[in-house]
């Protein structure tokens, strides 16, 4: 016969008698059955250092908190579950522990367990991934996904879950782009300060060579106005959020600029050694995108000389390189190798950070200052042109009462 769950809080006090006062209160609510009030000291005790040794999660989790699971909200319990697998032997063990509660979860057959279901199968997917079955955890981040689709209001927690373990997916595939991508919706939808430093730093190390590295990543202003990107500074990696910056400028001199001065850095980065002659690439169309949105629309008509100095490409180079462009769809227009020069009518959106604005801000500022000068002067030639309607109009009237 299984021990009740004020036996199990008896034996964690004869074990660990310096918890002796927080697990009488635990006991204390349990028979009084507060149970909201149960569940913030349970929280508490899962936040305190005391409790997070050994196998003291696990015990109190499965011989305590798991009894009254189905009087509190479904998705504290889940985050409890996953908080005590932290302490678990080893991830099949956890994978255990999170199964059992999602069997009983589903036993409930109530809506309300949809989210906490979907937290918990997430967590079974990283443990499937630490194992490095990556076929099982691909299986359930696809299925929970389309799940998620079909929930209305979901808790945030819930997300950031789905897509951190995404981004987990993405790096063990090494799919620079995916992983890029499903970390910034993650880091959507949490707050940076509550990550731990060191996690923190790592994100943002991980998160910013995917930028560099990811096919189709030509935006990278969204990433550089999250607060992550500000814990590489001060670090040995602060010479990547430069790089970002040299990228999101398409600055090419900048960039080779910091690969003579970090090139000790570079080359400690396998994936960006490897991957040398995309990054090139990858700052030459930067390059272009940031000189084309630098022009106002009338003046879009840019020489190919032009183009060819801003991003240290010959002539057959740059036509090369706007081909790719427009491949890429990242612009629209036409070459004229005639005149040497290319139309662009368009130009692929990107996320401005601060310093662009202010760009942008000053050639709204001259446009609304053109748009003044022709209003006055508009204004100047009706009032001219009143003034001698209005003359002609006295003369032929004195002309007529003669």
């Amino acid at each position: 016969m299984a021990p009740s769950a004020l036996d199990s809080l008896e034996a964690l006090q004869t074990d660990f008698p310096d918890l002796v006062e927080d697990i009488q209160e635990l006991a204390n609510l349990y028979q009084r059955k507060l149970w909201h009030q149960l569940t913030l000291k349970v929280e508490a005790c899962f936040h305190s250092s005391a409790f997070n040794r050994g196998d003291i999660p696990v015990r109190l989790f499965k011989g305590f908190v798991s009894d009254f699971g189905h009087k509190i909200n479904f998705l504290k319990l889940a985050q409890f579950a996953v908080h005590a697998c932290k302490f678990q032997p080893n991830p099949a063990a956890a994978c255990d522990l999170l199964t059992s509660v999602i069997t009983k979860l589903e036993e409930l057959k109530q809506p309300r367990t949809a989210e906490a279901v979907l937290f918990l199968r997430m967590h079974v997917a990283q443990h499937k991934l630490e194992t490095g079955d990556l076929a099982e955890c691909k299986a359930i981040t696809e299925s929970v996904t389309e799940a998620l689709g079909k929930l209305h209001d979901v808790d945030p927690s819930v997300c950031a879950a789905v897509y951190y373990v995404t981004s987990l997916l993405a790096k063990a595939q090494s799919s620079y782009a995916d992983f890029y991508r499903s970390s910034l919706m993650y880091l959507s939808f949490v707050s940076s300060d509550s990550l731990q430093p060191d996690f923190k730093l790592r994100l943002a190390v991980d998160v910013s060579l995917a930028a560099l590295l990811g096919d189709g990543v030509y935006s990278f202003g969204q990433l550089l106005q999250h607060p992550i990107v500000g814990s590489l500074d001060g670090t040995p990696s602060q010479w990547l959020h430069e790089m970002l910056e040299a990228f999101n400028n398409g600055g090419m001199h900048a960039y080779d600029a910091l690969c003579a001065k970090y090139a000790t850095q570079l080359n400690a980065q396998p994936a960006l050694v490897a991957h040398e002659r995309r990054l090139r690439e990858k700052i030459t169309i930067m390059s272009l995108l940031d000189l084309i949105s630098s022009r106002p629309p009338e003046a879009r008509a840019i020489a190919l000389a032009d183009i060819g100095a801003r991003t240290k490409l010959d002539t057959d180079g740059v036509e090369f390189l706007l081909m790719k462009a427009l491949a890429l769809n990242l612009i629209q227009g036409v070459i004229d190798e005639v005149a040497a020069i290319v139309e662009v009518t368009w130009v692929t959106p990107r996320i401005l950070t601060p310093a662009q604005l202010e760009g942008i801000k000053g050639r709204l500022d001259g446009w609304v200052g053109r748009v003044a000068a022709v209003a006055a002067a508009l204004e100047s030639e009706s009032v001219g042109m009143l003034a001698a309607v209005n003359g002609g109009g006295s003369a032929a009237a004195v002309g007529v009462s003669a």
